[in-house]
Protein backbone atom coordinates (compact mmCIF):
# COMPACT_ATOMS: atom_id res chain seq x y z
CA UNK A 1 0.00 0.00 0.00
CA UNK A 2 2.80 2.07 0.76
CA UNK A 3 4.86 1.46 -2.01
CA UNK A 4 1.08 2.10 -4.90
CA UNK A 5 0.71 5.37 -2.61
CA UNK A 6 4.69 6.81 -3.27
CA UNK A 7 3.96 5.44 -6.93
CA UNK A 8 0.82 7.87 -7.55
CA UNK A 9 2.55 10.64 -5.45
CA UNK A 10 5.36 10.29 -8.20
CA UNK A 11 3.08 10.71 -11.24
CA UNK A 12 0.94 13.58 -9.68
CA UNK A 13 4.16 15.32 -9.12
CA UNK A 14 5.66 14.95 -12.72
CA UNK A 15 2.03 15.68 -14.20
CA UNK A 16 2.12 19.10 -12.37
CA UNK A 17 5.65 20.10 -13.20
CA UNK A 18 5.05 19.23 -16.95
CA UNK A 19 1.91 21.06 -17.25
CA UNK A 20 3.32 24.69 -15.34
CA UNK A 21 4.97 27.58 -16.50
CA UNK A 22 8.02 26.71 -18.20
CA UNK A 23 10.88 28.43 -17.44
CA UNK A 24 13.53 26.89 -19.61
CA UNK A 25 14.46 30.32 -21.62
CA UNK A 26 15.54 31.92 -18.62
CA UNK A 27 16.98 29.00 -16.84
CA UNK A 28 16.82 25.10 -17.86
CA UNK A 29 18.69 24.13 -14.67
CA UNK A 30 16.43 24.99 -12.31
CA UNK A 31 13.45 25.87 -13.60
CA UNK A 32 11.57 26.75 -10.70
CA UNK A 33 13.99 29.18 -8.93
CA UNK A 34 12.66 32.90 -9.42
CA UNK A 35 14.82 35.13 -11.24
CA UNK A 36 15.53 37.94 -10.42
CA UNK A 37 13.47 41.38 -10.91
CA UNK A 38 14.83 44.88 -11.67
CA UNK A 39 15.29 46.80 -8.74
CA UNK A 40 13.61 50.41 -8.76
CA UNK A 41 16.18 52.88 -9.23
CA UNK A 42 16.36 55.42 -6.11
CA UNK A 43 14.62 58.78 -7.62
CA UNK A 44 16.94 61.75 -8.43
CA UNK A 45 15.56 64.54 -7.11
CA UNK A 46 16.77 68.03 -8.96
CA UNK A 47 17.97 70.39 -6.90
CA UNK A 48 16.53 74.52 -6.97
CA UNK A 49 18.41 77.07 -8.12
CA UNK A 50 16.31 80.45 -7.76
CA UNK A 51 17.34 83.46 -8.96
CA UNK A 52 15.93 87.43 -7.71
CA UNK A 53 15.73 89.15 -10.82
CA UNK A 54 14.80 93.27 -10.02
CA UNK A 55 13.43 93.97 -13.48
CA UNK A 56 13.99 97.67 -12.63
CA UNK A 57 17.37 97.23 -11.96
CA UNK A 58 20.16 99.70 -13.36
CA UNK A 59 21.99 96.98 -15.40
CA UNK A 60 19.03 95.17 -16.84
CA UNK A 61 19.96 95.93 -20.26
CA UNK A 62 22.98 95.44 -20.83
CA UNK A 63 23.42 92.02 -18.36
CA UNK A 64 19.86 90.51 -19.37
CA UNK A 65 21.14 88.99 -22.12
CA UNK A 66 24.11 86.98 -20.47
CA UNK A 67 22.25 85.49 -17.81
CA UNK A 68 22.98 81.73 -17.32
CA UNK A 69 19.98 79.86 -17.64
CA UNK A 70 21.05 76.52 -17.70
CA UNK A 71 22.11 76.68 -14.15
CA UNK A 72 18.44 77.81 -12.94
CA UNK A 73 15.27 76.35 -12.60
CA UNK A 74 13.15 79.38 -11.36
CA UNK A 75 13.74 83.35 -11.17
CA UNK A 76 11.79 85.85 -8.92
CA UNK A 77 11.11 88.09 -10.83
CA UNK A 78 10.92 91.47 -8.38
CA UNK A 79 9.17 93.38 -7.42
CA UNK A 80 5.11 94.21 -7.50
CA UNK A 81 5.18 96.79 -4.76
CA UNK A 82 2.05 96.06 -2.05
CA UNK A 83 -0.28 99.32 -1.25
CA UNK A 84 -1.80 99.89 1.76
CA UNK A 85 -4.95 99.44 0.44
CA UNK A 86 -4.06 96.02 -1.44
CA UNK A 87 -3.48 97.16 -4.46
CA UNK A 88 -0.24 96.28 -6.57
CA UNK A 89 1.72 98.71 -7.91
CA UNK A 90 3.26 96.50 -11.21
CA UNK A 91 5.13 99.45 -12.81
CA UNK A 92 8.49 98.58 -11.78
CA UNK A 93 7.70 94.66 -13.58
CA UNK A 94 4.90 95.72 -16.45
CA UNK A 95 7.57 96.97 -18.95
CA UNK A 96 9.27 93.77 -18.62
CA UNK A 97 7.48 90.74 -17.39
CA UNK A 98 6.08 89.64 -20.47
CA UNK A 99 9.63 89.34 -22.49
CA UNK A 100 11.13 87.73 -19.28
CA UNK A 101 8.48 85.20 -18.86
CA UNK A 102 9.09 84.47 -22.64
CA UNK A 103 12.84 83.55 -22.12
CA UNK A 104 12.58 82.04 -19.14
CA UNK A 105 9.69 79.63 -20.39
CA UNK A 106 11.99 78.93 -23.78
CA UNK A 107 15.11 77.73 -21.30
CA UNK A 108 12.63 75.66 -19.39
CA UNK A 109 13.00 78.30 -16.06
CA UNK A 110 9.82 79.07 -14.22
CA UNK A 111 9.02 82.73 -12.94
CA UNK A 112 7.32 83.62 -10.39
CA UNK A 113 6.18 87.58 -9.02
CA UNK A 114 7.84 88.32 -6.02
CA UNK A 115 6.11 91.07 -3.60
CA UNK A 116 7.69 93.50 -1.22
CA UNK A 117 6.45 96.95 -0.04
CA UNK A 118 5.41 99.79 -1.78
CA UNK A 119 6.72 102.52 0.99
CA UNK A 120 7.32 101.68 4.60
CA UNK A 121 4.49 100.50 6.21
CA UNK A 122 2.06 99.95 3.43
CA UNK A 123 2.24 95.64 3.29
CA UNK A 124 1.79 95.71 7.11
CA UNK A 125 -1.04 97.95 6.58
CA UNK A 126 -2.37 96.14 3.58
CA UNK A 127 -2.31 92.57 5.90
CA UNK A 128 -3.87 93.90 8.79
CA UNK A 129 -6.94 95.04 7.35
CA UNK A 130 -9.39 92.19 6.17
CA UNK A 131 -10.78 94.11 3.16
CA UNK A 132 -7.66 94.96 2.27
CA UNK A 133 -5.90 91.49 2.68
CA UNK A 134 -8.86 90.04 0.47
CA UNK A 135 -7.95 92.78 -2.41
CA UNK A 136 -4.22 91.64 -2.05
CA UNK A 137 -5.05 88.35 -2.42
CA UNK A 138 -7.12 88.27 -5.44
CA UNK A 139 -4.79 91.02 -7.06
CA UNK A 140 -1.93 88.20 -6.56
CA UNK A 141 -3.66 86.22 -8.11
CA UNK A 142 -5.11 88.04 -10.88
CA UNK A 143 -1.96 89.38 -12.09
CA UNK A 144 0.06 85.72 -11.48
CA UNK A 145 -2.88 84.92 -14.64
CA UNK A 146 -2.77 87.39 -16.30
CA UNK A 147 0.64 87.19 -16.93
CA UNK A 148 0.85 83.45 -17.25
CA UNK A 149 3.24 83.19 -14.34
CA UNK A 150 4.18 80.05 -12.54
CA UNK A 151 3.93 81.52 -8.86
CA UNK A 152 4.43 84.44 -7.03
CA UNK A 153 6.79 85.12 -4.02
CA UNK A 154 6.41 86.68 -0.33
CA UNK A 155 8.92 89.13 0.30
CA UNK A 156 7.49 90.54 3.49
CA UNK A 157 10.50 92.10 5.49
CA UNK A 158 8.87 94.78 7.82
CA UNK A 159 9.72 93.46 11.18
CA UNK A 160 9.00 95.78 13.46
CA UNK A 161 6.34 94.99 15.74
CA UNK A 162 6.20 91.58 14.60
CA UNK A 163 4.57 89.50 17.28
CA UNK A 164 1.63 92.33 16.63
CA UNK A 165 2.05 91.81 12.68
CA UNK A 166 2.68 88.37 12.21
CA UNK A 167 -0.66 86.63 12.56
CA UNK A 168 -1.88 88.78 9.87
CA UNK A 169 0.94 87.53 8.03
CA UNK A 170 -0.07 84.18 8.70
CA UNK A 171 -3.43 84.86 7.64
CA UNK A 172 -2.67 86.20 4.68
CA UNK A 173 -0.27 83.27 3.69
CA UNK A 174 -3.12 80.85 4.54
CA UNK A 175 -5.75 82.67 2.46
CA UNK A 176 -2.94 83.05 -0.74
CA UNK A 177 -3.09 79.09 -0.44
CA UNK A 178 -6.52 78.27 -0.38
CA UNK A 179 -7.19 80.89 -2.82
CA UNK A 180 -4.28 79.81 -5.71
CA UNK A 181 -5.32 77.57 -8.47
CA UNK A 182 -3.41 74.29 -8.40
CA UNK A 183 -0.18 74.30 -9.59
CA UNK A 184 0.41 77.76 -8.94
CA UNK A 185 3.52 77.82 -7.32
CA UNK A 186 4.03 79.22 -3.86
CA UNK A 187 7.22 80.63 -2.06
CA UNK A 188 8.59 83.01 0.32
CA UNK A 189 11.73 84.98 1.50
CA UNK A 190 12.12 84.84 5.48
CA UNK A 191 14.68 85.75 7.97
CA UNK A 192 16.97 83.22 9.33
CA UNK A 193 16.91 82.70 12.94
CA UNK A 194 15.73 85.82 14.82
CA UNK A 195 12.43 86.17 14.15
CA UNK A 196 9.43 83.18 15.43
CA UNK A 197 7.53 82.13 12.11
CA UNK A 198 6.43 79.20 14.47
CA UNK A 199 5.36 75.90 12.63
CA UNK A 200 2.34 76.85 10.43
CA UNK A 201 3.97 79.16 7.75
CA UNK A 202 6.16 76.08 6.55
CA UNK A 203 2.68 74.46 5.71
CA UNK A 204 1.84 76.91 2.86
CA UNK A 205 4.84 77.02 0.56
CA UNK A 206 6.78 75.26 -1.95
CA UNK A 207 9.82 76.61 -1.47
CA UNK A 208 11.02 78.98 1.50
CA UNK A 209 14.12 80.76 0.65
CA UNK A 210 16.44 81.70 3.73
CA UNK A 211 18.01 85.13 3.96
CA UNK A 212 21.05 83.95 5.75
CA UNK A 213 23.16 87.34 4.75
CA UNK A 214 23.11 90.88 6.30
CA UNK A 215 23.88 90.01 9.82
CA UNK A 216 25.44 92.74 11.75
CA UNK A 217 25.80 94.85 8.35
CA UNK A 218 23.99 97.73 9.31
CA UNK A 219 26.64 98.44 11.84
CA UNK A 220 30.02 100.32 12.09
CA UNK A 221 32.06 97.51 12.59
CA UNK A 222 32.98 95.44 10.12
CA UNK A 223 31.67 91.94 10.00
CA UNK A 224 31.09 89.05 8.11
CA UNK A 225 27.77 89.60 7.06
CA UNK A 226 26.82 85.54 5.35
CA UNK A 227 29.55 83.13 7.36
CA UNK A 228 29.35 79.60 6.78
CA UNK A 229 28.20 78.85 10.24
CA UNK A 230 25.60 80.75 9.98
CA UNK A 231 24.19 79.39 6.45
CA UNK A 232 24.16 75.91 8.58
CA UNK A 233 22.36 77.48 11.25
CA UNK A 234 19.46 78.72 9.65
CA UNK A 235 19.04 75.63 7.50
CA UNK A 236 18.57 73.41 10.51
CA UNK A 237 16.51 75.88 12.27
CA UNK A 238 14.26 75.49 9.59
CA UNK A 239 13.93 72.00 9.85
CA UNK A 240 14.43 71.36 13.32
CA UNK A 241 12.71 74.09 15.62
CA UNK A 242 9.96 75.38 12.53
CA UNK A 243 9.44 71.86 10.98
CA UNK A 244 9.84 72.88 7.44
CA UNK A 245 10.90 69.95 5.22
CA UNK A 246 13.64 69.76 3.71
CA UNK A 247 12.69 69.82 0.82
CA UNK A 248 11.36 73.18 1.26
CA UNK A 249 14.16 74.66 2.44
CA UNK A 250 16.71 76.86 0.33
CA UNK A 251 19.66 78.48 1.44
CA UNK A 252 20.36 81.94 0.51
CA UNK A 253 23.55 83.08 -1.30
CA UNK A 254 24.59 86.65 -1.39
CA UNK A 255 26.03 87.99 -4.63
CA UNK A 256 27.27 90.76 -2.81
CA UNK A 257 29.25 92.23 -0.03
CA UNK A 258 29.83 95.52 2.39
CA UNK A 259 32.65 97.67 3.27
CA UNK A 260 33.80 99.29 5.72
CA UNK A 261 37.04 100.75 3.22
CA UNK A 262 36.79 104.73 3.20
CA UNK A 263 38.70 103.88 -0.15
CA UNK A 264 35.55 102.32 -1.62
CA UNK A 265 32.67 104.79 -0.59
CA UNK A 266 32.32 105.81 -3.96
CA UNK A 267 31.42 102.59 -4.98
CA UNK A 268 28.92 101.26 -2.27
CA UNK A 269 25.47 101.92 -2.05
CA UNK A 270 23.74 104.19 1.09
CA UNK A 271 23.93 100.84 3.56
CA UNK A 272 27.98 99.55 2.04
CA UNK A 273 26.78 96.84 -0.10
CA UNK A 274 28.94 96.33 -2.60
CA UNK A 275 28.42 94.09 -5.73
CA UNK A 276 30.56 91.28 -6.30
CA UNK A 277 31.03 92.96 -9.59
CA UNK A 278 32.50 96.09 -7.82
CA UNK A 279 34.69 93.70 -5.62
CA UNK A 280 36.22 92.22 -8.15
CA UNK A 281 36.42 95.52 -10.02
CA UNK A 282 38.08 97.58 -7.04
CA UNK A 283 39.99 94.92 -5.07
CA UNK A 284 41.40 92.87 -8.34
CA UNK A 285 40.27 89.44 -9.46
CA UNK A 286 42.22 87.60 -6.69
CA UNK A 287 39.28 88.84 -4.27
CA UNK A 288 37.05 85.94 -5.95
CA UNK A 289 38.61 83.09 -4.14
CA UNK A 290 38.52 85.01 -0.63
CA UNK A 291 35.52 86.35 2.06
CA UNK A 292 37.38 89.51 2.84
CA UNK A 293 39.94 92.07 1.66
CA UNK A 294 40.63 94.41 4.28
CA UNK A 295 37.47 95.65 5.62
CA UNK A 296 35.35 94.37 2.79
CA UNK A 297 33.24 91.48 2.87
CA UNK A 298 31.69 89.07 0.80
CA UNK A 299 31.13 85.57 -0.22
CA UNK A 300 34.16 84.59 -2.86
CA UNK A 301 33.69 81.22 -4.39
CA UNK A 302 35.35 78.53 -2.39
CA UNK A 303 32.52 79.47 0.49
CA UNK A 304 29.49 79.46 -2.69
CA UNK A 305 30.81 76.35 -3.27
CA UNK A 306 30.69 74.92 -0.08
CA UNK A 307 27.25 76.01 1.03
CA UNK A 308 25.96 74.43 -1.97
CA UNK A 309 27.87 71.20 -1.68
CA UNK A 310 26.32 71.54 2.12
CA UNK A 311 23.19 71.50 0.28
CA UNK A 312 23.27 68.62 -1.74
CA UNK A 313 25.14 66.25 0.98
CA UNK A 314 22.33 67.20 3.39
CA UNK A 315 19.39 66.49 0.87
CA UNK A 316 18.01 70.18 1.16
CA UNK A 317 16.03 71.85 -1.80
CA UNK A 318 18.57 74.11 -3.06
CA UNK A 319 19.47 77.57 -3.10
CA UNK A 320 18.50 81.01 -3.49
CA UNK A 321 20.85 83.82 -4.69
CA UNK A 322 19.93 87.57 -4.10
CA UNK A 323 20.29 88.93 -6.92
CA UNK A 324 21.72 87.64 -10.26
CA UNK A 325 22.68 90.99 -11.79
CA UNK A 326 25.23 91.42 -8.97
CA UNK A 327 27.46 88.17 -10.38
CA UNK A 328 30.84 89.56 -11.93
CA UNK A 329 29.99 90.45 -15.79
CA UNK A 330 31.22 88.68 -19.02
CA UNK A 331 34.74 90.31 -19.01
CA UNK A 332 35.19 88.11 -15.82
CA UNK A 333 33.15 85.11 -17.28
CA UNK A 334 35.73 82.41 -15.20
CA UNK A 335 34.71 84.17 -11.59
CA UNK A 336 31.11 84.35 -12.39
CA UNK A 337 29.40 82.88 -8.77
CA UNK A 338 26.99 81.72 -10.48
CA UNK A 339 29.42 79.04 -12.49
CA UNK A 340 30.40 77.76 -9.19
CA UNK A 341 26.50 77.51 -8.26
CA UNK A 342 25.92 75.41 -11.14
CA UNK A 343 28.67 73.24 -11.33
CA UNK A 344 28.03 72.12 -7.52
CA UNK A 345 24.38 72.36 -8.16
CA UNK A 346 23.34 70.79 -11.08
CA UNK A 347 26.50 68.88 -12.92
Amino acid sequence: MRNLLYVLLTVVSILFTSCGPSSSTNNPQEPNVPQPQPQPQPEVTQKVVIGYLPLDDWEFESLFPSIEWKYLTHINASFARVKADGTLNIDPVRERIESVRETAHKHNVKILISLAKNSPGEFTAAINDPKARKELIQQVIAFTKEYKLDGFDIDYEEYDNWDKNFPSLLVFARGLYLAKEKGMLMTCAVNSRWLNYGTEWEQYFDYINLMSYDRGAFTDTPVQHASYEDFVKDLKYWNEQCRASKSKIVGGLPFYGYSWEESLQGAVDDVRGIRYSGILKHLGNEAADKDNIGKTYYNGRPTIANKCKFIKENDYAGVMIWQLFQDAHDDNYDLKLINVVGREMME
